[in-house]
């Protein structure tokens, strides 16, 4: 593995565990065994760090969630899919990273907002698009207010202070809110199928 990759691996471990603002830039080169000479080789500052670790990280959602896409059966399921893999990656993050993201880096959370909502705003809108042409989503359901919905959703769980995680978890708190979503715009046949393979999941 190259420094560099090093470098951000570490750093996103430690910034997933801990929040940004708690670590600073010696307790990641400690952790690495190398010099914060050598960290600042590839980023200037923490906030240059940071930054690049928000355009890795999100490229690489894209792509996770375009091979989920690939390989769902139907909407239905490449929203359980995703939901699995949210889920799975919520679970070893502090909630602490994303508000400190907002305050503290206000350039990499603006890039890292812009990513997130062109991307997932289209994603969303062709699946319910799809969802609606195969009936398993309501005729009704307005296709680009509903993915705004759903993205407020994920603003709320990340950036909002409505949240404690005291009695439900980072990522139980998504999967609630995720349910409450799909759920409500759902037909009969929709309700079945999600049903369904929640049961292959359990």
């Amino acid at each position: 593995m190259e420094p560099q990759e090093k470098i951000l691996k570490k750093s996103l471990e430690l910034f997933f565990k801990y929040g940004i603002k708690r670590v600073t830039m010696d307790d990641i080169a400690k952790e690495l065994g190398m010099s914060k000479k050598t960290i600042y080789q590839y980023h200037k500052e923490k906030d240059d760090l940071v930054y690049q670790l928000c355009v890795v990280e999100m490229q690489k959602h894209q792509c996770t969630f375009k091979n989920i896409e690939k390989q769902s059966n139907d909407p239905i399921h490449e929203i359980v899919l995703i939901s699995n893999t949210m889920s799975e990656m919520m679970q070893h993050i502090n909630p602490i990273f994303f508000l400190d993201l907002q305050k503290f880096h206000p350039i990499a959370f603006q890039e890292f907002k812009t990513l997130k909502d062109n991307f997932a705003l289209k994603d969303l809108q062709r699946n319910i698009k799809s969802g609606k042409e195969l009936g398993v989503y309501r005729a009704d359901v307005d296709e680009e207010f509903a993915a705004k919905y759903r993205l407020a959703q994920i603003d709320m769980l990340m950036f909002g202070n409505y949240f404690t995680y005291e009695k439900i978890s980072f990522s139980q708190s998504h999967q609630l809110l995720l349910d409450m979503f799909v759920y409500g715009i759902c037909t009969s046949k929709g309700y079945q199928l999600i049903n369904e393979y929640k049961k292959m999941n359990h």
